[in-house]
């Protein structure tokens, strides 16, 4: 049986490398296809303009504090239902992602402009 499955799965590689290959030989490359917009007239900017990457950096600490939000959700049911001994971890945790964003804000991330 293992053979079998072997020689199918080998056969399925071989055969999607084949049509792969085969389709791409299919497509001719020209001038219309290869710019960057294909809506009838000429593109008036680059394709490859530079962003900002202040945007990713304000998203990436508003996930981090999401998920540090979700993570506090079972220390509150633990702290109702009396269980107090993970307590300082919890705190520890806070101060600690509380003394990154305060690191983050000193760096100037969350700055949209700098003066």
């Amino acid at each position: 049986m293992f053979w079998v499955v072997l020689f199918v799965g080998f056969l399925l590689v071989a055969a999607l490398a084949t049509l792969s290959y085969w389709l791409t030989q299919l497509w001719v490359r020209d001038s219309q296809k290869a710019s960057p917009y294909e809506c009838g007239f000429d593109p008036f900017g680059s394709a490859r303009s530079p962003f900002s990457i202040r945007f990713y950096m304000v998203a990436i600490l508003f996930l981090v504090f999401e998920v540090e939000s979700l993570l506090f959700f079972p220390v509150a049911g633990a702290y109702w239902n009396g269980v107090k001994s993970f307590g300082i971890y919890s705190w520890g945790f806070l101060v600690i992602l509380t003394l990154g964003l305060f690191v983050e804000l000193y760096r100037g991330a969350l700055a949209w402009a700098q003066d």
